[in-house]
C-alpha cells in the first residue's frame, strides 16, 4: 500500500473517531459538564525503539524493517486535556537511526552503513476511546486506547560509509559521507494508557512518522534504482511513557 493511500485511510480513521467523540459528549454532558476548570497539564518522559524504513531495509517498501538495527531513544512531552475525549500534546524527541546492506541482506557486496541522529519537535492531537468528563483524580481505571495524529519538524544529522566487496563494481564512497537536512514529519500513532495513581498514568504506544524528506539516513532512491517521491524514508517506535499531572483548578473536599 502506498503511504499516501496509507495516510489517507489513517486521516478517514481519526476523522470519524473525532465525529463520534462528539456525538458521545452530548450524552456525557447530562451526566457531567466537562467545564474549563476540569481542564488541566501534565508532562511526561518516554523511551522507545526505534526502527528506520528507508533505502537500506530488506525490502524496497514502507513495511519493511530491518529488526537487527534497533536502537533504543528517548524524549519528553507537556500535554493539555481540552475536552472529555481530546488531548493536546507538544513533544522533543531525541532519534537514533542505523541500518547496513549487510544487515539488510540484500546489496551486501556494496557496503553501505549509515548512522543517523535526528532532533523532532512534534505537535499531536489524541483522541481517546473512552471519555472523561469528570475531574482529572476521578479519571477510569481502566485501560484506555488512543489514536493521535500530528505534524512536526526534524534536524536530522547523518553519517554514511562504506565497506565493499573487493569485487564490487560500482560507485564507491571513499571516506565518510555527512549530510544534515531539515524536514517536516507526521507522526500516526496507536497507544493504551492506564491510571496507577491520582496524579501519574503509564502508556504504551506505537508511533509510524512519515518524513518529508528520502535523505534521513543520508541515501537517496536513486542508489536503489528509483526516483519515486513515494519513497520518502520513514520509521517507526514502540514504547513506554509516564506522564505526571498537575491538575486543574478543581479543589479536593474537605471532610469534618
Amino acid at each position: 500500500m502506498k503511504i499516501k493511500t496509507s495516510f489517507q485511510a489513517v486521516l478517514f480513521l481519526v476523522l470519524m473517531f473525532f465525529a463520534f467523540s462528539e456525538v458521545s459528549a452530548q450524552g456525557v454532558r447530562g451526566r457531567a459538564r466537562f467545564t474549563s476548570k476540569k481542564k488541566y497539564w501534565s508532562f511526561g518522559g518516554m523511551i522507545t525503539s526505534s526502527n528506520f524504513m528507508g533505502d537500506l531495509s530488506p525490502t524496497p517498501n514502507k513495511g519493511s524493517i530491518d529488526w537487527s538495527n534497533t536502537l533504543v531513544q528517548f524524549g519528553g512531552f507537556v500535554q493539555r486535556r481540552y475536552l472529555p475525549r481530546i488531548s493536546g500534546r507538544v513533544s522533543l524527541n531525541n532519534n537514533f537511526f542505523s541500518g547496513s546492506d549487510a544487515d539488510a541482506g540484500r546489496n551486501a557486496d556494496r557496503g553501505l552503513e549509515f548512522f543517523t541522529y535526528a532532533t523532532q519537535i512534534n505537535v499531536m492531537g489524541i483522541i481517546d476511546l473512552f471519555p472523561n468528563a469528570g475531574v482529572y483524580y476521578r479519571r477510569p481505571k481502566i485501560p484506555i486506547p488512543y489514536i493521535g495524529l500530528g505534524i512536526g519538524g526534524m534536524f536530522v544529522a547523518s553519517t554514511v560509509s562504506q565497506k565493499p566487496d573487493p569485487n564490487y563494481q560500482g560507485e564507491i564512497i571513499s571516506g565518510e559521507q555527512k549530510n544534515t537536512e531539515v524536514t517536516y514529519v507526521i507522526p500516526v500513532a496507536l497507544g493504551v494508557r492506564y491510571k496507577l495513581s491520582t496524579h501519574m498514568d503509564i502508556a504504551f504506544e506505537a508511533t509510524v512518522n512519515y518524513a518529508g524528506s528520502d535523505m534521513v539516513d543520508g541515501i537517496n532512491n536513486e542508489i536503489n534504482g528509483s526516483t519515486s517521491s513515494q519513497l520518502n524514508d520513514a520509521f517507526m517506535t514502540l514504547g513506554f511513557s509516564l506522564n505526571y499531572i498537575l491538575g486543574g483548578t478543581i479543589k479536593m473536599p474537605k471532610f469534618r
